[in-house]
């Protein structure tokens, strides 16, 4: 008995090990998991609120800019200026985007991003028209205007659908009409067709229209990276969970079949010991014998004591 224990305690331990180098792989794992999501999570909420931020500084620096051009001073110098800071900014939110943890929020965010520059285009050359056009920033001031409604038909149609009616809308909208009826005016250097009060109030409509549409693409970029970023974590979560669950099914398994394992009796040789009445037998056997050796010895026959 005290054998068996010992060969099953063996048996036991040797099945031991590897199951429990099993579960603590499946921890590893498991913690590898959790810890990568938790850092995709958190950059993912940190890149949305970087955005966010990031939009509304940009907006705080177009009213800066269209107060300072109508400022007295170097106006070329000052749109220079904040086109630098805001393009800088710009460049910030692409490279968020490019580096987004998922391809789906960073082509959301590519495209947030895209609205957002089509309306620095559209306040850029707005602030220009406001603080007055030369004939030498005439020609930037062309440029400007092409440029932001090129890249405003482009992204479109890659808006949400919300968005893309609310950009419908606004092409729709007399507002819309009125301001680039002007645009093409002063563009051309002739002279506007509304006067300048009309032409603040369509300029009004459309530069609020376009900076609520690029914050709502903005917001829902954000809040798909975020979703996303807690999703991963939910189902990293839940395969830490399983792997961990399945190790543990694994080691109960082995070592409950190792507890059931069989373990053949060995029986050994060992001293034989006769008991009381074997040695009696034996002892009258061995009288009977001597007595018959001894009566024979005198005779001339030979005793048989195979018996």
């Amino acid at each position: 008995m005290t054998y068996q224990r010992s060969l099953r305690s063996r048996i036991l331990s040797i099945a031991f090990v590897p199951c429990a180098a099993l579960l603590l792989v499946a921890l590893f794992i498991g913690g590898f998991l959790v810890q990568q999501a938790i850092r995709d999570r958190d950059d993912a909420e940190n890149g949305a609120m970087t955005m966010a931020e990031t939009s509304r500084g940009i907006a705080t620096l177009q009213r800066e800019r269209s107060i300072a051009l109508q400022a007295p001073g170097s106006r070329s110098a000052t749109y220079l200026a904040y086109a630098d800071r805001i393009d800088t900014s710009l460049s910030s939110l692409r490279e968020i985007a490019r580096t987004a943890p998922d391809a789906e929020i960073g082509y959301q965010q590519t495209i947030a991003v895209e609205v957002l520059t089509a309306v620095e285009g559209m306040d850029r050359s707005d602030s220009l028209a406001v603080a007055g056009i030369d004939d030498e920033g005439r020609r930037s001031y062309a440029a400007a205007v092409g440029a932001y409604r090129s890249r405003l038909d482009a992204v479109a149609g890659k808006l949400t659908e919300s968005n893309r009616q609310a950009y419908r809308n606004l092409v729709a909208s007399e507002d819309w009409s009125r301001f680039g009826a002007v645009e093409t005016a002063l563009s051309a250097a002739t002279p506007p067709p509304v006067g300048q009060e009309a032409w603040r109030v369509a300029a009004g409509v459309v530069g609020r229209t376009l900076g609520q549409l690029a914050a709502r693409q903005i917001e829902y970029s954000a809040q798909l990276a975020i979703d996303g970023g807690r999703r991963v974590l939910g189902g990293a979560l839940a395969s830490a969970t399983a792997i961990s669950l399945l190790a543990g099914v694994v080691m109960a398994i082995a070592m409950q079949l190792a507890r059931r394992l069989p373990i053949p009796v060995i029986r050994c040789p060992s001293r034989v010991e006769a008991t009381p009445e074997a040695w009696s037998r034996l002892v009258s056997d061995y009288a009977e014998k001597s007595t018959l050796l001894a009566h024979t010895s005198r005779g001339s026959g030979r005793a048989d004591l195979s018996r």
